[in-house]
């Protein structure tokens, strides 16, 4: 894959999942999505859909990181930027095993077997998915933040609003539920999805430049 298809297939990737974020958070206010909720909520259709959306958007967003990081090789911060990746990688990975958990298991759980619920939930290892993805994409946003900011390939706010939502997205861990919750929880997304839908967009404006420079020498040449 070129550089230029690169750029485009990763800057749509990212700007799809900023939107779908957006979507999901604010369905959030709909239905409460801590796994400490009522067995009954885990039943609810919105719940699914929530975590479905959820999923969808860190798919996504995983897909187009890899072209931030290239687009900032070469530059200040290169190896901090490869870490950066690296463990918001790892934290995709185990956040996207709990949304998976939540859409196809805990619903079946709750329905068949509510008495277990809580045990399945606090009792066991399950609980290495959300604080493991929490900290290893905490940790890997603050660094690319951090790189983004010293590179200065993308706007300077991009790195500003990587580092407010790794802070936000700890207070909302703490949190887990209630109004006060959701509210940082709308505000960590907004942060997030403003930061990678700007790189999205800038991807994709540059894949346009290079595909134009290199349209223009073939058609010289016809």
């Amino acid at each position: 894959m070129s550089s230029t298809q690169l750029f485009r297939v990763s800057g749509i990737s990212l700007l799809l999942g900023a939107l779908i974020s957006l979507i999901a958070v604010l369905l959030s206010f709909f239905v409460n999505p801590s796994f400490t909720a009522p067995p009954a909520t885990f039943q609810s259709p919105l719940w699914s859909t929530h975590y479905s959306l959820f999923f969808t958007a860190l798919a996504l967003t995983l897909i187009g990181l890899p072209a931030l990081y290239v687009r900032q090789r070469g530059q200040r911060g290169d190896r901090l930027g490869f870490f950066g990746l690296l463990f918001i990688a790892l934290g995709t990975f185990l956040a996207l095993g709990m949304a998976g958990y939540f859409i196809s298991v805990l619903p079946m759980v709750a329905a068949k077997a509510p008495q277990i619920l809580k045990a399945t939930l606090t009792e066991t290892s399950f609980s290495i998915f959300p604080l493991g993805g929490t900290l290893f994409a905490t940790i890997g946003t603050i660094l690319l933040g951090i790189v983004v900011l010293r590179a200065k390939v993308f706007p300077s706010l991009v790195g500003i609003l990587l580092l407010a939502w790794a802070v936000l997205n700890l207070l909302g861990f703490a949190l887990q539920s209630g109004l006060l919750a959701m509210l940082v929880a709308l505000l960590s997304t907004l942060a997030s999805a403003v930061a990678y839908g700007w790189v999205g967009m800038i991807l994709v404006q540059q894949a346009g430049v290079s595909g134009e420079a290199a349209y223009q020498p073939q058609t010289a040449l016809r």
